[in-house]
């Protein structure tokens, strides 16, 4: 064998070590041969990206919110999606126990003032619209073993204990005077031996917007919602009061919210008029050449790709890579927010409910789905390497994707995205494969 040979060869053994190796990484072996077949020569890579998509509006089901990191407070007036709101529920929590404001009958404790403190974590919307909120008492308990969901509410009485309008101020904590005769009361039933029993003597606060998204008065494209931490310790009901007797001063007593009690977030949308709801409806007058992704339990989008199985209708393949390609619609984005920073690429089963993808496992750096600016336009790439194949391979039924708007419960906002029909935002499947 001359050198030139020997090259030759070396150089076809190299090649195809590397085609084996790119088949190991992006390939599952249980639902195919999928081993290449060297010794015949019948390996070749291909690219297509001709494949259809079929999307579909979905409103999404209710979310539990009791279990959320931040609360949300607010009415925001999309120009697009509609009016959205979020109020809050929640329970207090005493500071220790046995507590009693009272030293004696003849010199009890004298209210000052009482205030709801609430610690700001954040805000969607326009940072200089007025928000008017209505605090009210809770009628009946809140159970801590009962699961709140988005569209959960317990009823609460008539008259608000504080009615305000403020311009939020991230870059300090929202303080709300509530009523004296509120605070005359939390002092007039103490002591309170522990929890159980201030719980049963108070049911807890209803947060809410004075406006509401069936008739709000605000302007499309204004309004905000308020992100709030209520584990926080700065988050409180905080009672001021004193005693008369010689040299004693105001005293601060606070009852916390904390991760210990109950609270949720209640939100509600308003879609009429807008073309989310021709989608939802499946009106004909829908834009066909966009879809929505939002959080607070608002739309998703379904994902189809009916043909997929022709990719092995000549023969067998290995799935080397396969990306499916979103764009965010030019000039939807609001003049105070960007895209969703991340969405999700989800499976869905038999019962409609979400599951993980295989690519999923692999990290969010293989499964992707992060706001990338590619300088003329905004994408968000998921990797569905492992996902394709098994769609090509398996017998299963395939229910489909749900694209997601990740942080549903503890954020506003939405992206609007280039559909199957856009004339410049195509979602965009692109496979690489290898024939065997």
């Amino acid at each position: 064998m001359n050198k030139i040979t020997s090259k030759i060869l070396l150089r076809k053994v190299l090649f195809l070590s590397a085609i084996f190796f790119l088949t190991f990484t992006f390939s599952c072996k249980k639902d195919g041969k999928l081993t290449p077949d060297f010794e015949n020569d019948n390996l070749s890579i291909n690219f297509t990206d001709t494949f259809s998509i079929v999307t579909t509006l979905i409103q999404e089901d209710s979310l539990r919110t009791d279990l959320s990191n931040n609360n949300l407070l607010g009415l925001y007036n999309d120009s697009l999606l509609g009016p959205v709101s979020s109020s809050i529920y929640t329970q207090l929590r005493l500071t220790g126990i046995n507590v009693d404001f009272s030293n004696t009958v003849a010199d009890p404790a004298l209210l000052d003032s009482v205030v709801l403190t609430l610690d700001y974590q954040g805000l969607y919307g326009d940072a200089t619209a007025p928000m008017t909120v209505e605090i009210y008492k809770l009628s009946s308990p809140l159970d801590a073993n009962t699961d709140y969901y988005s569209n959960s509410f317990s009823p609460h009485e008539l008259i608000p204990i504080a009615t305000t309008t403020f311009v939020p101020n991230v870059n300090s904590d929202l303080r709300i005077k509530l009523d004296d005769s509120f605070g005359d009361s939390l002092i007039f039933y103490s002591p309170y031996t522990n929890n159980s029993a201030f719980v049963s003597f108070f049911n807890g606060l209803y947060i809410t917007v004075k406006d509401s998204v069936t008739g709000t008065t605000i302007p499309q494209g204004s309004g905000s919602i308020a992100y709030f931490d209520l584990n926080s310790a700065n988050s409180a009901v905080s009672l001021y009061y004193h005693h008369n007797e010689l040299g004693k001063g105001s005293t601060k007593y606070n009852f916390l919210i904390s991760s210990e009690g109950v609270k949720f977030s209640h939100f509600e949308h308003n879609y009429t008029g807008t073309d989310v709801e021709a989608h939802i409806n499946n009106l004909p007058t829908k834009d066909t050449t966009i879809i929505y992704v939002s959080t607070m339990a608002g739309v998703k989008t379904k994902i189809e790709i009916p043909n997929i199985k022709n990719l092995i209708e000549n023969g067998s393949v290995v799935i080397n890579k396969a990306e499916l390609i979103f764009t965010l619609e030019s000039g939807t984005e609001n003049n105070f927010a960007d895209g969703l920073s991340t969405l999700s690429l989800v499976g869905i089963d038999a019962n409609g409910s979400a599951q993980f993808l295989p690519d999923f496992f692999e990290g969010t750096e293989h499964s992707g789905g992060i706001l990338v600016d590619q300088g003329l336009s905004k994408t968000y790439t998921f990797n569905i390497s492992r996902h394709v194949h098994q769609l090509v391979y398996n017998t299963t039924t395939d229910y489909g994707m749900y694209l997601i708007a990740n942080g549903s419960t503890t954020k506003a906002n939405r992206s609007i995205i280039g559909s199957e029909n856009s004339p410049t935002y195509k979602i965009r499947l692109e496979i690489t494969y290898s024939k065997l």
